[in-house]
């Protein structure tokens, strides 16, 4: 796989993420969360959104921008299980499933349900999606269906799946993106008019502007509040924040630029809140394996015993993440850990040095130029200063660090990235670290393989914690979605797991 597919969260290049493709999983929100009865009283129906990013399309199958997936997923086309908050799966258009005992058989009872071109869902129209997913030119879609034997249809509400081999990371696939289903034969639409069975159709796309969203009077759940949802763009952060402020806007998502800078101000605003929820970006720096000044584990290790992460947080989050020293994303699922074989100790990390001969050490720190990406290595940098590293910062615009540093042959030594990548990224050939281990990789493939899911957590635990003792993958913080909004409007879920912002459960307070 080419390096450069993957996903990296660059705060600030117009107010919006850059967003290539992805490498980690996908996930869901909460099955059924919306109001219950038809809503009534006297405040209104209709929520105003804004976006820092517009998407080129809405083919998520083809396309991994995550404006695609806030508005998308769970809002109007609706994967077959739901991952909850805890990491454990809830039915959604599958209703139920059993598994054989061998872990190969997977059979799904599909729930009755309507898209929103009036067709009734069948075993067809997942059956295609599924096929869909597995052809998929992007491999976190395909990737995690790479097990698929066999997709057929039984009946018009079953489906049976047949694996190769047992596969935790298929079943845990269909909570996200690679499970989304849509009507068959209809993925040439999706570009322009996404359909699916959720609370919400897609109504008008006025390109630039905003979307309408409009409520789905036939929804097989319990309706939303809202009625009416107007999604609109904002390249520029300080505009949309403004608006807010202004009352022009009810919720402004995905703050990563001046709104974290900004964030504490507002939620101490009358009218106005900060939400800070668990979200699924990690920040984290890499050690060239290609670069001889880290041959020596001690000279990685001092490097890592030097990083105080909470005052990266501070700069590159406005303090809105959690430190970690290992890479699991997003924080809620099973196999999260407290290791950490290196913490803060910054004569630990002189003592390294002298024991490895490198108290005159100098490292190139290349870094992206916008965003947080500078003072976040400014950070660093003042940390590596303090325990006699020399750090010579190495800045490369975003397009020339795409190809100079995730293309085929980076050529770096020290680097810091974002993103929701999985720890299965770093599978041979290392990714751009190029540290390839196969203890590391067969932990993962047994994983994977596992009937258990207590084994499949334990054997992922054990990967990520070989990885933090590896340190050229040196992990740094979960970083928290981060959005400002009237202060009556309540129902923000508390996690983010597919970059979805769902609005199943907004409502006004009463």
């Amino acid at each position: 796989m080419n390096r450069r597919n993957m996903v990296i969260r660059t705060a600030g290049l117009l107010g919006a993420s850059i967003i290539l493709t992805a490498c980690g999983s996908d996930g869901g929100g909460m099955a059924g969360s919306g109001s219950g009865d038809e809503p009534s009283g006297e405040q209104s129906t209709a929520l105003r959104v804004a976006f820092p990013q517009e998407p080129p399309d809405w083919d998520f199958t083809r396309n991994g921008a995550t404006a695609i997936k806030a508005l998308v997923v769970h809002n109007v086309v609706e994967p077959l299980l739901e991952k909850t908050e805890d990491g454990s799966f809830e039915p959604l258009l599958a209703e139920s499933y059993e598994v054989s005992d061998d872990g190969l058989e997977y059979t799904f009872t599909i729930r009755a349900a309507t898209f929103h071109d009036d067709s009734e869902l069948t075993s067809a129209d997942v059956v295609y999606s599924l096929e869909t997913s597995r052809t998929s030119s992007r491999p976190e879609i395909s990737g995690p269906l790479a097990a698929v034997e066999s997709i057929e249809a039984i009946d018009d509400t079953t489906v049976s799946v047949t694996l190769e081999r047992p596969s935790q990371s298929f079943l845990d696939s269909l909570s996200g993106v690679p499970g989304l289903v849509i009507p068959e034969d209809s993925v040439e639409t999706l570009a322009q008019q996404p359909v699916g069975t959720g609370p919400f159709v897609f109504g008008e796309w006025r390109n630039g502007v905003s979307v309408s969203l409009n409520r789905f009077e036939d929804y097989w759940a319990d309706l939303p509040y809202f009625e009416d949802i107007t999604w609109q763009f904002f390249a520029d952060e300080t505009a949309s924040l403004n608006a807010l402020l202004s009352g022009d806007v009810d919720i402004v998502s995905n703050l990563i630029g001046e709104g974290l800078e900004r964030f504490h101000s507002i939620d101490e605003t009358d009218g106005f809140q900060g939400v800070s929820t668990a979200g699924s970006e990690f920040i984290y720096l890499v050690l060239s394996a290609e670069a001889p000044a880290f041959d020596d584990e001690r000279v990685r290790q001092a490097i890592a015993h030097a990083i105080d992460r909470q005052p990266i947080i501070d700069g590159a989050s406005g303090g809105l993440g959690q430190p970690s020293c290992v890479f699991v994303n997003p924080p809620n699922v099973e196999w999260n850990s407290d290791y950490c074989p290196y913490p803060y100790d910054p004569d630990a990390a002189r003592a390294l040095l002298a024991e490895a001969g490198a108290e005159d050490l100098s490292i190139d720190f290349t870094h992206i130029t916008s965003g947080f990406f500078p003072p976040t290595m400014e950070v660093v940098r003042s940390q590596l200063t303090d325990v006699g590293i020399n750090v010579e910062p190495v800045g490369l615009e975003l397009t020339t660090y795409l190809d100079e540093i995730l293309g085929d042959d980076p050529t770096f030594e020290m680097t810091v990235l974002s993103g929701p990548q999985q720890a299965d990224s770093w599978q041979c050939p290392g990714w751009f670290s190029d540290d390839c281990v196969e203890e590391f990789d067969q932990l993962l493939t047994d994983a994977d393989q596992a009937l258990d899911r207590e084994d499949w957590a334990d054997l992922r635990r054990q990967a990520v914690e070989l990885l933090a003792d590896r340190a050229y993958v040196i992990p740094v913080a979960n970083q928290d979605e981060v959005s400002a909004t009237r202060d009556d409007l309540v129902g923000v879920k508390p996690y983010r797991s597919a970059s979805e912002l769902d609005l199943r459960p907004l409502r006004w307070a009463e």
